[in-house]
């Protein structure tokens, strides 16, 4: 009798070791109806979601600076007023900068600012930011030393 006991209770743990693996694993069966099929199938109803990264707004105007087009590393911004200001020594006629929402690419750039040397070295723009998240100065056309400083009204030291 105590070797049927206990070569059941090898069974029962066998059967827990497997849907432990298949559950690590990710295995789910199609259907609940079995025993096994409740154990390995997620009680929640809805699918996991991907959470969004999270965003730290500017607290300070920032800086960028190069020589050439291209995208900077990504930086937050609240919704809201953000202006940019930029300065441009160099010799591509004219110089263009944007905002570009890194979160939806396919929104349209925001706060462009074009500088056309040699009447002008410095520009800005503002635009109203509707969506948090993340951002990334654009520069479109460069060849020289440039500058652009993001700021929302509220920042440390920034515009407001």
């Amino acid at each position: 009798m105590l070797r049927v006991h206990s070569y059941l209770l090898g069974i029962v743990l066998l059967a827990l070791a497997v849907v432990v693996a298949l559950k690590v694993v990710g295995v789910v069966p199609a259907q609940r109806s079995s025993v096994l099929g409740a154990l390995l199938a997620d009680d929640s109803t809805t699918p996991p979601s991907t959470p969004a990264p999270t965003v730290t707004p500017i607290d300070r105007p920032i800086s960028f600076d190069g020589l050439r087009p291209g995208q900077t590393e990504a930086f937050g911004l609240r919704e809201g007023l953000v202006i940019v200001q930029a300065v441009y020594d160099g010799t591509v006629e004219p110089f263009s900068v944007s905002l570009q929402s890194l979160d939806d690419p396919n929104a349209e750039p925001i706060a462009p600012v074009s500088i056309i040397p040699p009447l002008s070295r410095e520009g800005g723009a503002s635009a109203q930011v509707t969506r948090a998240g993340r951002y990334a100065v654009n520069v479109e056309r460069a060849e020289g030393e440039w500058v652009v400083t993001i700021a929302q009204p509220g920042d440390a030291g920034g515009a407001g």
